[in-house]
């Protein structure tokens, strides 16, 4: 399989399902990821929610597929007021929070291709949600956004030279913190920008 082929991974269906219905994919396999196809260099998966999780994800699609491009989509939640509810961002740096440096001490750090056009980012993926202001402050200095995949998908992308891009969606902020806010932005927000 060539290098041409472009993934578009998304931690959950919620996330995934307008980008589906507007590409009108059809779905080729359940396990061990819910895969997508549209035509035949575009795939979609369904990766799960976590940094290993995207990370097992991205690899399967690396070695299955060889897949050239990796493009993660998804929510994300706003650590500096300057963003807004349903602003749409490209991440240039994801930090992981799960993997630090012997000598450093410091998060393993990945550079990312921004997108043009749209308002350029910093991303911290942590293990659990950010719900308290007070949680989302202790990272404010190093990222603009939060989330818990892109660092597991921006490490095997490393590993495997696969170019790697980030597109999220702010679906929470400070004032936005209970579950049911969270999905119900989700589910507003994917549609809005797939239709972009």
């Amino acid at each position: 399989m060539s290098r041409n082929t472009v993934v578009l991974q998304f931690a959950t269906q919620l996330e995934a399902q307008p980008f589906i219905e507007t590409l009108q994919l059809t779905q080729l396999q359940q396990k061990p990821f819910i895969l997508y196809r549209g035509d035949s260099s575009l795939y979609v998966i369904i990766g799960g929610i976590g940094i290993t999780s995207a990370a097992i994800a991205a690899t399967y699609v690396c070695t299955t597929l060889n897949a050239g491009i990796l493009i993660n989509i998804g929510a994300a939640g706003a650590l500096t007021p300057n963003l807004t509810l349903g602003t749409i961002v490209t991440v240039t740096t994801v930090y992981d929070t799960s993997r630090c440096s012997f000598s450093t001490e410091k998060p393993f750090t990945y550079a990312l291709t921004p997108i043009d056009n749209l308002f350029k980012s910093q991303c911290v993926s942590v293990i659990k949600p950010l719900r308290t202001k007070e949680e989302r402050q202790e990272f404010a200095p190093i990222a603009d956004i939060v989330d818990m995949e892109l660092a597991g998908i921006a490490h095997v992308s490393q590993i495997f030279s696969t170019q790697c891009y980030a597109i999220k969606y702010v679906t929470d902020t400070a004032q936005h913190t209970t579950h049911e806010d969270i999905v119900k932005n989700i589910m507003t927000l994917s549609q809005t920008t797939a239709e972009e």
